[in-house]
């Protein structure tokens, strides 16, 4: 018997409002159940059971079930529960990671000072490139804006953005080479 199932064995799975009412009313509790009885906490349960709900009412019309309703749910909050428990280690790992670095203060400064070396620089090259150039890669890395705003902003093209940031990143690049060892 195989593990894996067969596309022909997915059965479509189609709520409208009122059955989705229903569904959660019924299940809330028991997918909480499942949450809380893993992670221990309260809100951290609420807010995973909100989500398979949310997941599941934006899915609703294009979801294929292989099981029955309440074996996906159970599944989906086994799931969430694992995922939410892998993302917390690693934010752990990468904190942990962060403090170790931190608390070493004779390479922090030295990296500081690095730091603020090359900003210095990128910034003096920024300023020698062409005014269009330069406009959209400000917008890019100092605002945060991603390439379509910038493009409905400035009235261009996504292409042409993506064009301008090209090759700013490419001057950089060529100009920086000595910061890449």
């Amino acid at each position: 018997m195989s593990d894996h199932t067969n596309n022909s064995d997915l059965v479509a799975f189609h709520l409208d409002e009122r059955s989705f009412q229903q569904l959660y009313r019924s299940y809330w509790q028991k997918i909480f159940g499942i949450c809380y009885f893993s992670l221990k906490d309260k809100e951290v349960a609420a807010e995973l059971t909100q989500d398979i709900f949310e997941s599941l009412w934006k899915r609703r019309d294009t979801l294929k079930l292989s099981s029955g309703i309440e074996e996906y749910m159970f599944r989906s909050a086994k799931l969430e529960v694992f995922q939410y428990c892998r993302t917390t280690a690693n934010r752990k790992r990468i904190l942990q990671h962060a403090l170790k670095d931190h608390s070493n203060a004779g390479t922090y400064t030295e990296d500081l000072l690095k730091y603020r070396e090359l900003a210095a620089n990128v910034n003096a090259l920024v300023d020698q490139l062409p005014s269009r150039s330069r406009e959209i890669y400000r917008l890019s890395r100092e605002k945060g804006l991603d390439k379509k705003s910038i493009a409905n902003l400035l009235l261009v093209s996504e292409k042409t953005v993506e064009y301008h940031l090209y090759k700013v990143l490419d001057f950089l690049r060529e100009n920086l080479v000595d910061y890449n060892r």
